[in-house]
């Protein structure tokens, strides 16, 4: 490294160091202001994946729709390596906290379940996120940065 690269590399650890933790989940310091619930699984074929949105989305959009802090729902499918994911978003760590324990959580299990032979996985797979969206300058180079790593990210 250049004296320059190392000025820099020391002006952002002292700043890291330096940093006061955010409030968040199990002392790091990522703030929570909305969390999302992926749903995953793969599937033989697109007209599979369109089966999952007649079960899945038509079915569980009505049962969260009205919820408290309910931020939406997506669909994700990549054509290539048939990866089906549902996203289920909310406003506050305590709105998804409700969700986990409420009723419509436990009616969309059944929707789930009646999806589940369309799944070349044996099943679902969850996985709960922080979600944070990024505009402008900084949405932009982090999808340089990304696609420095990875040309398809884009």
């Amino acid at each position: 490294f250049g004296c320059g690269q190392r000025r820099i590399m020391l002006r952002a650890a002292k700043a890291a160091l330096l940093r006061t933790p955010r409030r968040g989940v199990r002392g790091f310091s990522i703030e929570v202001n909305s969390v999302s619930r992926f749903i995953s699984c793969k599937v033989a074929s697109e007209e599979d994946a369109i089966k999952m949105d007649e079960i899945v989305v038509k079915g569980a959009i009505s049962k969260l729709k009205n919820m408290e802090g309910f931020g939406g729902m997506r669909r994700l499918f990549c054509k290539e390596k048939l990866d089906y994911k549902i996203l289920i978003s909310f406003d506050g760590l305590e709105n998804f906290q409700s969700y986990m324990a409420s009723k419509q959580r436990e009616q969309i299990i059944p929707i789930l379940d009646e999806a589940e032979y369309l799944t070349t996985t044996g099943g679902w797979e969850f996985q709960n996120f922080v979600l944070d969206r990024f505009s402008g300058n900084v949405g932009m180079c982090a999808t340089r940065a990304l696609s420095i790593d990875d040309p398809t990210a884009h």
